[in-house]
């Protein structure tokens, strides 16, 4: 039979058992707070590439044109430009809302309304590696603005 006076003597002793609840919670706050962090930045380069196509549809608009995009693009985007695509397109609309590349025959008696679509894709790393999650997401985003 085995000796339980040994264990009376632990049973009622409490030294270090708050380092071994931190010991065991410590991992779990440091996940929270790295997800967090890189939740974080991903809504920040969303939102980035976001601000950088809406700024560059309403140039595109302004102007008439899609030729200088990518330059309004590069000046307007705050970090590294490389990590991005750029892509812009003309687009008319009948009244009818047939949609197609410019120029677009819509009749007689229709009306035609003249759009600019910027489309904007890039890539977002993560900080941390993280099991079963892809290291890489890509982003997103388009702006269409009406021209005339």
């Amino acid at each position: 039979m085995m000796n339980f006076r040994a264990f009376k003597i632990f049973r009622d002793n409490e030294d270090g058992a708050s380092a071994i609840e931190f010991a065991i919670l410590a991992p779990v706050f440091v996940l929270l707070i790295a997800g967090t962090l890189d939740m974080g930045f991903y809504v920040l380069e969303k939102m980035k590439l976001h601000n950088v196509v809406q700024t560059t549809a309403v140039y595109a608009a302004r102007a008439g044109e899609t030729d200088s995009v990518q330059t309004v693009a590069q000046e307007t985007y705050q970090g590294d430009f490389s990590k991005l695509n750029i892509t812009s397109a003309l687009e008319c609309e009948c009244s009818d809302g047939v949609v197609a590349q410019c120029p677009l025959s819509c009749g007689s008696d229709d009306y035609q309304r003249r759009f600019v679509l910027i489309n904007g894709t890039g890539n977002f790393t993560t900080i941390f590696p993280y099991p079963g999650i892809a290291d890489s997401i890509s982003i997103s985003t388009q702006a269409r603005v009406r021209v005339d």
